[in-house]
């Protein structure tokens, strides 16, 4: 695509590309706009002069000296035709100009802009609830088109900066990609939630590695999925690969995420009148990632080869993912058998499906308030 630039010269005044209206082999028009802050007349910021030029050496374009008017006799005039093809181009990047100095003010710096086809204009002029409807419609075509974008940003270190310097465009734009993500994987929960594949729920949790982050109360770095934490004997058997292994950045301490299914039963039979045990496959998972940790501690450091930067002997927090909650605590008799044994386990946190994604579903609603504030 065609680009435009803007280089600020002052506090009120910026010089902006060259446009083109005519050209030939060796003579061609140009008009040479300037945006400026016109104090007695906001609307009126956009000024300029046509220019001929002709090629010179190395077939670079130079001005041509324009003759003064002063110097104009009686019965003398100069005339510039400006023709319909010609005319109508110019009005249309004049237009783009007005329009981004009413958005963006007088930039600071170099602004680079995108000129863009007519039917993407018509796309940009549909209001909300039609781009809505039009992306709907068209999803595969958005997300590609959402890439596209994000990677140019991306490479292109002018508009990265004025988005950093901004303070509302990037914020914005962080939470606005924040929230599609956090919707995404909320609807799989709605999909899934009586999906009873581990190893489905492992390709979850690997893509959306950033809901695990919703168990802690400090940032989480996941290092592997199943990870190999040591234990294996001189016939290569018995080794041990933990579902999640993850880290704190800040202090390099290990933790370790077994998960189940939604499906894994919480309790077991009652064990006596209103009282329930928590169910063989909770005890098992506990006593599971507890032999992980163990086997980690005592190979910490053949494990990591000496990179004791990554993770550190401090002892590992241990998480065990399984159950729903709503499904499976009823009444008030399981909730609190259920609470009894899961709040007086050392060094293992258990959490629900439910839960997690519970979590989640707050998280959206707090950004979609920041949204509502914002508009």
């Amino acid at each position: 695509m065609e680009t435009v630039e803007i280089q600020s010269t002052s506090r009120q005044t910026a010089v902006c590309s060259d446009i083109l209206l005519r050209e030939g082999p060796t003579v061609r028009l140009i008009f040479r706009p300037q945006l400026v802050d016109n104090p007695h007349d906001p609307d009126a910021c956009v000024k300029g002069r046509f220019v001929y030029q002709r090629k010179g050496k190395n077939d670079e374009w130079e001005d041509v000296d324009s003759p003064s008017l002063a110097s104009l006799k009686r019965g003398e005039y100069f005339e510039l035709e400006i023709k319909s093809g010609e005319l109508l181009p110019l009005l249309r990047q004049l237009g783009a100009l007005f329009r981004f100095h009413r958005k963006q003010g007088m930039p600071k710096g170099r602004v680079e802009l995108v000129r863009i086809g007519q039917h993407l204009a018509k796309l940009l002029e549909l209001s909300e609830p039609e781009l809505d409807a039009f992306l709907s419609e068209n999803t595969s075509d958005a997300m590609e088109t959402l890439r596209r974008v994000l990677r140019w940003i991306a490479n292109n270190p002018g508009t990265a900066e004025q988005l950093a310097a901004n303070e509302r465009q990037l914020p914005e734009l962080n939470a606005l990609v924040g929230l599609a993500n956090l919707r995404a994987v909320l609807q799989i929960w709605s999909d899934n939630a009586e999906n009873d594949d581990e190893e489905s729920w492992q390709g979850v949790f690997a893509t959306h590695s950033y809901v695990l982050s919703q168990l802690f109360a400090y940032p989480v770095a996941i290092i592997k999925g199943k990870a190999y934490v040591g234990g294996k004997r001189y016939d290569n058997l018995h080794g041990n690969l933990v579902d999640f292994l993850g880290h704190a950045p800040s202090s390099g301490s290990a933790i370790l995420i077994e998960i189940k299914t939604p499906k894994t039963p919480l309790l077991g039979s009652a064990y006596r009148q209103d009282v329930y045990p928590q169910s063989c496959e909770i005890s098992g998972a506990i006593s599971q990632v507890l032999h992980y940790r163990e086997t980690l501690l005592r190979e910490l450091h053949t494990l990591t080869q000496g990179r004791h930067a990554l993770l550190t002997g401090a002892e590992p927090r241990c998480v065990v993912i399984a159950g729903n909650a709503a499904r499976d605590l009823t009444d008030d008799y399981r909730k609190g058998s259920f609470e009894r044994f899961r709040e007086r386990l050392f060094g293992v946190t258990v959490v629900t499906y439910d839960e997690i994604f519970g979590r989640v579903a707050d998280l959206i609603a707090l950004l979609e308030k920041s949204e509502e504030r914002r508009g």
